[in-house]
Order: C-alpha cells, then sequence, then structure tokens
C-alpha cells in the first residue's frame, strides 16, 4: 500500500528559554511520568507550581494542566481555575503572596477539566466567556438524538453508545462510571456529562467576537478565532506582556490529542490562521510547555495537511482503516506524543469529516 508522506520545511521549533524560568510556591510530591519525551521532566516537576512568564503574568500548573493569572494594583485575574482543589490551593497561594482579591474568572471553553473550580471566587470574581459556554453548559434531555458523528459510533443503531462501539479512551476507559443509568450504553446526556458536567460557574458575562478586560491599568482582550476544539474557545491575549493563552486546539510541540473528539474540521485550520494574525510574541498553553508564533504556522500546517490527505482519501474511497495505515505525517514525528495521537487524529479526522458530510 502506499503511503502519503506529507511535507513541510523540515525544522524542530524550540519553547522560549526566557519564559517560565522561575518556579514559585510549588507543592506537593513529584509528577507522575507521562509519555516517553516528557518523562524525565515529568519526574523532577512538583504536581503543583506557580511560574513567572513576564512582568506580572504567571502560569500556575497541576501536573499536565495549566491555568494564568495577571496580578494587577486593583485585584487579580485569573484565567481557568481547572478544578476545585487547584483554585483552593490557588486561591491560598495568591492570598498569601499577593493579598488581593481575584477580580475576574475568564474561561477557555467550558469543558470541565478547564473550567471547574471557579465556585472558590465566587464571592468576588465576575466570571467571562464565550457566549457559546451557557449552551454548552446545559445538559441535554435524555432522548435527545446522538450528535452526527457519534451515530457513526452507533453500529447497532440503538441510539446508545455501548462500550464496544467505542474506543476513545475519555468514554471507553470509564464506562460504567460514564453509564449513569447503567444500562449498559452512553446516550447523548450521558456523552455530553464526560465533557461538560462538572461545577463550573456559568458566565456572568459572554461576548461573541471579541472583548476587553481593564483591571487596575492592565488590559486583557478576548479573541474568539472560530470553531476548534470546541465551538466556545476563547484566546486569552495578555497585549502588554505579548502573551496568548491557549487550550487544547493549540499546544506548542505537540499534535492536537487522540481522536480530535468534539472538535470541528476543516474550521479548526481558519481558526489557527485568525491566531497566525494576533500580535504576541510567546504562546502560553493550557498544556505542556510555552512555545512562539511559529509553533502556530507549525499546528496549522499539520492539520492543514491532515484535513487535506483524509479528504483526499474520503473522495478514493479508502476507509478509516486504510488512512491510518496510510497517512503516517513523518515530518512531524519531533512532536510530543506523535506516536500516541497519530492513529487517532487520522481517525478523529475521517470521522469529524465523513459525518459532516
Amino acid at each position: 500500500m502506499s503511503h502519503w508522506k506529507l511535507k513541510m520545511a523540515g525544522r524542530k521549533l524550540a519553547a522560549p528559554t526566557a519564559v517560565g524560568a522561575m518556579a514559585i510556591g510549588a507543592l506537593g510530591a513529584s509528577a507522575p511520568a507521562v509519555h516517553a519525551q516528557q518523562a524525565g521532566a515529568a519526574n523532577t516537576a512538583p504536581e503543583r507550581e506557580i511560574t513567572n512568564v513576564t512582568g506580572e503574568l504567571y502560569r500556575f500548573r497541576q501536573i499536565r494542566h495549566i491555568g494564568m493569572f495577571l496580578v494587577t494594583p486593583d485585584g487579580i485575574i485569573v484565567v481557568d481555575p481547572t478544578n476545585s482543589a487547584l483554585a483552593g490551593w490557588l486561591k491560598d497561594q495568591l492570598d498569601e503572596r499577593f493579598g488581593l482579591p481575584v477580580r475576574y474568572v475568564i474561561y477557555s471553553h467550558a469543558h470541565n477539566d478547564h473550567a471547574s473550580g471557579g465556585e472558590v471566587f465566587a464571592d468576588t470574581a465576575t466570571f467571562i466567556g464565550h457566549e457559546n459556554m451557557r449552551k454548552n453548559l446545559q445538559r441535554p434531555p435524555e432522548d435527545a438524538p446522538l450528535l452526527p458523528r457519534e451515530q457513526l459510533w452507533d453500529v447497532n443503531g440503538d441510539g446508545l453508545i455501548q462500550q464496544d462501539e467505542i474506543d476513545i479512551g475519555m468514554y471507553s476507559n470509564n464506562f460504567a462510571r460514564r453509564d449513569s443509568d447503567g444500562n449498559g450504553g452512553l446516550n447523548r446526556a450521558e456523552i455530553w456529562a464526560a465533557r461538560f458536567a462538572g461545577n463550573q460557574v456559568p458566565p456572568d458575562i459572554t461576548y461573541t467576537n471579541r472583548a476587553t478586560v481593564r483591571l487596575g491599568g492592565k488590559t486583557v482582550e478576548l479573541h474568539y478565532t472560530g470553531r476548534n476544539h470546541s465551538d466556545d474557545m476563547t484566546v486569552v491575549l495578555f497585549p502588554d506582556e505579548r502573551t496568548i493563552y491557549t487550550v487544547d486546539f493549540l499546544t506548542p510541540n505537540r499534535p492536537p490529542r487522540t481522536q480530535l473528539d468534539g472538535g470541528y474540521l476543516p474550521e479548526w485550520v481558519e481558526s489557527l490562521r485568525r491566531v497566525e494574525a494576533l500580535d504576541f510574541d510567546i504562546i502560553s498553553p493550557g498544556h505542556e510547555s510555552p512555545g512562539t508564533k511559529a509553533h502556530v504556522t507549525e499546528q496549522r500546517e499539520y492539520l492543514e495537511e491532515l484535513v487535506a490527505a483524509v479528504e483526499a482519501g474520503i473522495a478514493a474511497g479508502r476507509s478509516k482503516e486504510e488512512l491510518i495505515e496510510a497517512i503516517l505525517m513523518e515530518d512531524y514525528d519531533h512532536l510530543i506524543e506523535y506516536d500516541y495521537s497519530r492513529a487517532g487524529n487520522v481517525a478523529g479526522a475521517y470521522e469529524i469529516l465523513i459525518s459532516s458530510q
């Protein structure tokens, strides 16, 4: 069988060495080893820490989940509280180190592994997110139909997803817990719960395309660049610090994870083009290490080429399994988790594109 070998310029991009040089507030035991490319760093890193990016802008991390905060004379702006335990720890750290209240909590998107925990700051903070967040946080009715991609998984056509019909880890690895009614199959509401059920505080303020938050002489911009990993994703730009915060749809030096569950193609590619047009120097992502604008281009080229190859395969009548074997994306094998996510990326792209026809 012939293989698509997709090309790029061949450069391997490094994260900026100046970012994250000083860690403060480290707490807890060493994080567990993750994939091979990162195992050494993970074994030496504390479970939680606060790291300075530049000026009064900081990252806070729990294992592989990262949020941000900006300190101003009039209070603190937090981005992505992540979960209740981390948010509670962060509040204690902010009180001890800065003695200032959190005035705003900004959400990147509604998924429960980034947007939970905001209740910790609810007594002082206003919550802000994209307008689609409110819709996404509404649990569907138990009899809601499966989404088009989910219908591909429903091999027996019973309107439920049994464990042997799905190989996406976030569902199959925790199937019994996801199956809240214990009937052996996941309905639309139970599938929704895997992503959105949590203790997210709904946004008090929503925006459509762009918003600006001003506090204590500092400015933070919120940009909606379109559908990508979700349909409510915010890119947070700190203009004075020339830094953007991106989550899940854009991670420097790493492809999107596994089967692109919940994602939108080809809109994701256009979303990355819009990020490229923003004025910044540093990407501070919700996972992994900081990067530069060049990493946006690399990610966009990766997805662009992936989508083109899968579209060509679909047009040629090839199956998902054939495309997984054929589309190797070898020019990107230097990326973190390439071996972990490459096949899933092909499978996910196939399902997204075929279900949207």
